[in-house]
């Protein structure tokens, strides 16, 4: 009797053990999911070099098979459904596929390298919104930069004003301090509330709002700045011996006085100067009264000094229309004797050509002035002393008289202030072209800067560039 009859086992019962093993063994290889930590203990094993081989054939196995599988699962095609909600994408990570990256080539764990999270989901899919790929926000170099709806209101009340529309400012700039959420442009709002019923002349509405201001900020508001302030006596001219005449406010029927001072003064003086940089608007009946002073002073031999003539010619030009006839031709009549006496022909010509297209009659001809013309483009001495320019009270239409008039201005000063006090409103496209036609002198080294300026002015300044060129000092409160 052998050995193993003593306990029960026959001589062929080893043979057949080590044959289930082998089969086991196959059976482990194609079988991609099972877990070879759950293998029950083996009997004795076969030799060494034997036992390597079949471990190494069957890790290979399991290798290509896990890579099989989760080729399928990236190629497995999916029904195409209406995007309706942005949603992660994951890809479902087995046990034993995650058993597979984290195991090497022989069979081992790797603790070097860290196991893949499955769990995290994956990249949106391609044609999803950019809203959901920025996540509601755009970027420059890494930094987020969220829309900013405080100056989005700021600027766009700004543009309107620009193109005359007070009504849709006030009550944007309402509907923006009610709600309160302007952040750091909140006292710029209640500034151009400010600025917008001065320049409207809704004094009741302005003092309202200096009631709310106070309250809010707890200090005091802006004062409402009075207009029609009485026009000043003829003083001696402060750069010689000729009597200056300063028209002031608005050029209309009131102006026959500061006429008749001037005809008054030209009896016992040959030269006068007569200071124009303070009007602020112009109509066709003081037009004509200036317009009659001044041909009597070219008849009779005087020699003038017309300080602020390019700035009445641009508030002139832009009262007027191209094919609009008027009730009278006076404020043409005026704009071409005007550009006749600064010597200024090709300007002439082309208004000559508008004139008349718009009346259908020849245009009178240029005849460069016979007497002795000074333009100042110079504002005379301020409060301060100090040489100013004083800027029109709106700036619109062609502008290049005026962009001629600053030019000449800061040839003579460093820097070259131009004094917007009473300045209300500049139209869009003229602040353009104040930009590009001030680009070239502030490129050359001059320094130019825009004082006292309001708030709406200033707002729109800065939306078409213009501050980085020209230093703007908004008006103070």
């Amino acid at each position: 009797m052998g050995i193993f009859s003593l306990f029960g086992k026959k001589e062929g019962q080893q043979a057949n053990t080590a044959a289930k093993d082998s089969s086991r063994t196959k059976r482990d290889a194609a079988a991609t999911r099972t877990d070879t930590a759950k293998t029950p203990a083996r009997p004795p094993a076969p030799p060494a070099g034997k036992r390597d081989v079949q471990a190494a054939r069957a890790t290979a196995m399991k290798i290509d098979a896990i890579e099989s599988e989760m080729s399928s699962e990236f190629v497995k095609p999916t029904t195409i459904q209406p995007i309706t909600r942005p949603g992660p994408n994951t890809i479902a990570g087995s046990p034993s596929t995650k058993a597979g990256f984290e195991r090497t080539k022989t069979g081992q764990a790797n603790s070097e390298l860290p196991a893949l999270d499955f769990t995290q989901p994956t990249l949106p899919m391609m044609g999803e919104t950019t809203e959901f790929l920025l996540g509601g926000r755009s970027t420059l170099n890494n930094i987020a930069v969220p829309a900013t709806d405080s100056m989005a209101v700021i600027e766009e009340a700004a543009i309107l004003f620009s193109n005359n529309q007070p009504e849709p400012v006030e009550q944007m700039l309402l509907g923006a301090i009610a709600e309160d959420n302007l952040g750091d442009h909140t006292q710029i709002a209640w500034r151009m509330l400010f600025d917008l019923y001065q320049c409207v002349g809704k004094q009741k509405e302005f003092e309202n709002l200096s009631v709310e201001y106070t309250r809010k900020f707890e200090t005091s508001p802006p004062a409402w700045i009075a207009t029609g302030q009485p026009e000043p006596a003829a003083k001696p001219s402060p750069s010689g011996g000729a009597p200056m005449v300063p028209f002031s406010g608005k050029l209309d029927a009131n102006s026959v006085k500061q006429i008749d001072r001037v005809l008054k003064l030209a009896e016992t003086h040959r030269v006068l100067r007569l200071e124009f940089a303070r009007v602020t608007e112009v109509d066709p009946a003081g037009c004509g009264l200036l317009l009659n002073a001044l041909k009597k002073l070219q008849k009779s031999g005087h020699d003038l000094i017309l300080v602020g003539a390019p700035e009445l010619a641009v508030k002139i030009r832009a009262t007027l229309e191209v094919g609009r006839r008027d009730e009278t031709e006076d404020p043409w009549l005026l704009l071409l004797e005007i550009l006749r006496l600064l010597n200024q022909e090709k300007e002439f010509e082309e208004t000559s050509i508008d004139y008349c297209v718009t009346f259908e009659v020849s245009p009178p001809a240029f005849v460069a002035p016979k007497n002795k013309i000074t333009t100042a483009a110079e504002q005379a001495h301020q409060d301060g002393g100090a040489d100013v320019f004083m800027m029109p009270n709106v700036i619109e239409g062609k502008i290049d008289q005026l962009i001629v008039a600053i030019a000449a201005f800061s040839d003579e000063h460093d820097p070259a202030i131009l004094d917007c006090t009473r300045l209300s409103r500049i139209d869009f496209t003229a602040a353009g072209r104040l930009m590009s036609g001030l680009a070239p002198f502030c490129g050359a080294g001059k320094t130019i800067e825009m004082h006292n300026v309001n708030h709406l002015v200033a707002a729109l300044l800065n939306v078409i560039g213009l501050k980085e060129i020209v230093r703007i000092l908004p008006r103070k409160t």
